[in-house]
């Protein structure tokens, strides 16, 4: 490694997710969250810092993206979180419904 150089940071990833799910439980760092829109309408994505799906609520909500079709929005989003300490846990959020979907992976350390 050259002076002046930084070591690359390992993160571990959710892989490509379509739904809800628990992406870790335990204390980490969240990297970055990738989602493409794969519905027509608006969807909207959630991170949580809880150890159970069933905790998730605004009081531990860590980031909101929402994906929604050109030329509205964004199709495809990376949302850096730059580390942000998660104490619980990480648990993903996919809004549901007619005409709603996202593929989504969550990288987090």
């Amino acid at each position: 490694m050259e002076h002046g150089e930084s070591p690359m940071s390992a993160c571990r990833t959710s892989f490509v997710q379509t739904s809800s799910t628990m992406v870790t439980v335990g204390q980490c760092r969240l990297v970055s969250i990738h989602a493409a829109l794969t519905g027509s309408n608006p969807t909207t994505i959630k991170v949580y810092d809880v150890a159970a799906s069933g905790d998730a609520a605004a009081a531990n909500e860590l980031a909101r993206v929402i994906v929604q079709a050109a030329p509205n929005g964004p199709t495809i989003v990376e949302f850096d979180m730059h580390g942000v300490i998660a104490v619980n846990g990480l648990y993903l959020e996919i809004a549901t419904g007619s005409g709603i979907g996202a593929a989504v992976s969550v990288e987090f350390s």
